[in-house]
């Protein structure tokens, strides 16, 4: 008896982790970059929400750059990147262009909330 409630937990567990789980649906939040602002300067999501930042670039290239999340990502004109965001903790991070693109380029900061 025990043997067979064992095999049927066994079989049990194999086939929950087996199943597929749907991904949640990424919401999507544009954002521009070009001399010398990030638009929009502050970017509020919630925590544990899936958000996918689709950035892009007005006139030259530039970087956006968020160091406590490990993002350093070039930003050419007409080619947009698709960044996914760790919004596992909640806080402010510091964004900035991370390539230097003239003289207004320590002016290029935004924040993001993860509320």
């Amino acid at each position: 008896m025990r043997l067979g409630l064992l095999a049927l937990l066994c079989v049990g567990l194999v086939v929950c982790s087996c199943a597929k789980k749907e991904p949640a649906q990424a919401t999507h939040i544009g954002v521009t970059m070009r001399r010398f602002a990030i638009e929009p300067d502050v970017i509020r999501v919630k925590q544990g929400e899936n958000v996918v930042l689709d950035v892009s670039s007005k006139d030259v290239q530039h970087g956006f750059g968020v160091e406590q999340l490990g993002i350093d990502e070039p930003i050419q004109p007409g080619k947009p990147a698709h960044i996914r965001l760790d919004t596992s903790k909640k806080g402010e991070f510091d964004v900035a262009c991370s390539i230097i693109c003239g003289p207004g380029h320590n002016d290029m900061t935004a924040k993001i909330v993860v509320e």
